[in-house]
């Protein structure tokens, strides 16, 4: 996250961490330029261990990315009930009429993104729409 803040594409990390028996979950928004903002929810279960010697392991996620007063960009999401059985991104279009245009399985464990890399991802997404993010209402 440092990086993002140094290099100015993080604007704002609004993340906190909340420690429960067994779990830690991240959750907040992240307020990046030109109104790209990911709403981040992430449960990561402790495995053993304690402290910065702990084994964990990502429970679930959830990364939203949206333009804020505006549509949504995409969602990763872990599996879940009564919707998909592997984890997923859903894709948007962000600069029509705002729905949903794909849904993306994500069959292994590699393609399973990291809050760093959905920056990242978000970011070049960010430097090939600046100009349009500009133009929305």
């Amino acid at each position: 996250m440092a990086d993002f803040l140094a290099e100015g594409f993080v604007v704002q990390d609004d993340c906190g961490f909340t420690f429960l028996p067994g779990v830690v979950v991240l959750e907040g928004s992240i307020i990046c330029l030109d109104g790209v903002t990911p709403d981040v929810r992430k449960e990561i279960e402790i495995l053993g261990g304690s402290g910065m010697n702990a084994w964990v392991q990502t429970r679930s996620f959830r990364y939203h990315a949206w333009v804020r007063g505006s549509h949504n960009i995409l969602r990763y999401e872990s599996a879940h009930e009564r919707h998909r059985e592997r984890a997923h991104k859903h894709v948007y279009d962000t600069f029509g009429y705002g729905g949903e245009t794909d849904v993306i399985e994500l069959s292994t464990e590699d393609e399973i993104p990291t809050l760093g890399d959905v920056l990242s991802e978000l970011r070049g997404w960010h430097l090939m729409n600046a100009r349009r993010l500009r133009d929305l209402p």
